[in-house]
């Protein structure tokens, strides 16, 4: 035979739990309260004051914001969208993919060839590096090669634009020859 748990049946008797207490009745009008109902009274503020904070989870929210909070379920960031999407592709659902231009490449801009000899001749940084080259230090890779692509580009320039460089050497030992030193006494 099975066991039955034994149930507490109040009476006037027995002594009440706090849970079995039920709070008293105001008293009528004119009648003072007695001593019973001040302590209860008593009691229970001070619950209320010393129970400071919400009890947790959500669903001990009050009843107004759940009203307000009925439109604004479907913004919570937990819950995903409710639009439906379709698994199978169907002919009349497929999308059209749009390829749209990418105009994020710079253009080059064109200039003069003028105007492109002129910044190369008054780089910092290729008169730097040539400077250096003039001084015996050996150079990188990648800023020799940076040197070499601009001088040939400069001698492209100057050949479209015909001019010519007369910083050749024999052209100098030529007028040297030449010269007379007679005029110079």
């Amino acid at each position: 035979m099975s066991r039955q748990k034994k149930t507490r049946k109040i009476s006037d008797l027995m002594p009440t739990r706090k849970q079995d207490k039920k709070v008293p009745t105001v008293s009528k009008k004119g009648k003072k309260p007695t001593r019973y109902e001040l302590d209860n009274k008593a009691w229970e503020e001070k619950r209320k004051k010393k129970h400071k904070g919400r009890p947790s989870g959500n669903r001990y929210s009050p009843a107004a914001e759940k009203h307000q909070n009925n439109q604004q379920i479907n913004q919570d960031p937990r819950i995903g969208s409710r639009k439906k999407i379709l698994l199978i592709m169907e002919e009349g659902n497929r999308q059209t993919v749009v390829v749209v231009p990418d105009e994020t490449k710079p253009t080059k801009k064109i200039i003069s060839p003028e105007q492109e000899l002129f910044e190369l001749e008054n780089n910092v940084a290729l008169n730097e590096l040539l400077d250096q080259l003039d001084a015996g230090v050996t150079l990188s890779k990648q800023d020799q090669q940076f040197v070499d692509e601009c001088l040939i580009r400069i001698e492209e320039l100057m050949e479209i634009l015909g001019i010519e460089d007369d910083e050749d050497d024999q052209d100098l030992y030529q007028q040297f020859e030449k010269i007379d030193i007679n005029q110079f006494k």
